[in-house]
């Protein structure tokens, strides 16, 4: 059988850049940051179809 090895802080890491992100981007939605804000930190958009 094969082991799986989580690295704690990787994921610790990962989960607080999400959080950090949505608190970003319903800033966004709510007219408080500006989309430069947005594409400074990396975050994208989706297009609708």
């Amino acid at each position: 059988m094969k082991t799986i090895k989580i690295n704690k802080e990787a994921v610790k890491s990962s989960v607080a850049k999400m959080v950090s992100d949505k608190a970003t981007v319903r800033a966004f939605l709510k007219g408080k940051t500006s989309f430069d804000t947005l594409s400074k930190k990396g975050i994208t958009l989706a297009k609708p179809i």
